[in-house]
């Protein structure tokens, strides 16, 4: 089906990634011949460049990141390049699947004007700390989409009309969260249930404390509501699990179930939703007291919504 059904008007799809990954394979089949596919990577070197040879996909070479992360950096730089009246922002490290980008612009065609289609990612692992954590995960993606809170890098849809995207650009370009920072610029976000994707994960020690320190730092800086109501939200399990054990544990447990049904996750790991909640406090407060943090190659330092320092420029 083309995307012509769904939307009236020209179409861009913005990647940020250095390799050329499934993702890539995937949208350049489903990407109309009139619309642009365009990638954005760090240097002329990576290569995603000459991968993307031959294929409908542009490519953008964004440089080095300056006060931001690479991610920012590129995607700051995709957008510049963009000129479609719809905008679809996504990442390269998990499957879409067919049709994908039609989904995503119907629910976009049938969304408020001044919105930003999105979804949310369960990361899944088979690492020795991040399996026991994807029932929380779920649990926090199933109240992403019921509530519509807040929008994910890997699925963000707008018509360019409700967005500001030259001041969108330049802010991308002196942080390090572009969701969040998305989310913050538009009127509302239309959160999509079968519009959530696993997101694979290696679940390291070393990753997983970096990427809860990034995912804090992004909370406090711009969601420090949401922040309060996840940490309220783990006190409250650790809590009752210690005075009413037996209410705590089996509710807990099957709202991580429901979570997992709601999504079709066909895991085992619900059953971890109780410990993961009382690992999770004391990892909130590790987030909470580091600034520095691993991503993608390079190391940041974030202490402050627009206060980035780029420690290693070396990517891998």
């Amino acid at each position: 089906m083309s995307n012509r059904s769904a939307v009236d008007g020209s179409v861009s799809v913005v990647l940020p990634t250095r390799r050329w990954t499934t993702a890539c394979d995937e949208l350049v089949e489903q990407v109309a011949r009139d619309d642009e596919f365009i990638l954005a990577c760090d240097g002329p070197d990576d290569p995603v460049v000459e991968d993307a040879a031959g294929t409908p996909a542009e490519v953008v070479v964004a440089g080095e990141p300056e006060g931001c992360s690479a991610k920012c950096n590129a995607l700051a730089a995709a957008l510049e390049r963009a000129t479609g009246e719809h905008i679809v922002c996504t990442d390269a490290d998990f499957e879409h699947g067919p049709e994908w980008l039609q989904r995503v612009l119907r629910h976009l065609a049938d969304a408020p004007p001044d919105r930003v289609v999105s979804t949310a990612p369960v990361p899944i692992s088979d690492g020795p700390l991040l399996k026991p954590l994807e029932g929380p995960g779920a649990i926090g993606a199933a109240l992403t989409t019921l509530l519509n809170t807040t929008a994910w890098g890997g699925t963000m849809a707008f018509r360019r009309e409700a967005v500001d995207v030259d001041e969108y650009v330049a802010d991308l370009r002196r942080t390090v969260s572009d969701d969040a920072l998305l989310t913050d610029r538009v009127e509302g976000v239309e959160s999509v249930p079968d519009l959530v994707r696993e997101m694979p994960v290696s679940g390291t020690l070393e990753e997983t404390l970096d990427r809860q320190v990034r995912w804090t730092r992004t909370a406090l800086y711009l969601d420090p509501g949401g922040l309060a109501f996840g940490a309220l939200i783990q006190l409250a399990v650790v809590t009752g699990t210690l005075l009413v054990p037996l209410v705590t544990v089996p509710l807990v447990t099957a709202v991580a179930g429901l979570a997992y049904a709601y999504f079709g996750l066909r895991r085992w790991t619900f059953l971890l939703a109780v410990p993961a909640y009382v690992l999770s406090l004391p990892m909130l407060v590790y987030g909470l007291a580091r600034t520095e943090f691993d991503w993608q190659g390079r190391r940041y330092r974030w202490t402050g919504l627009y206060d980035v320092d780029v420690l290693d420029r070396d990517a891998e």
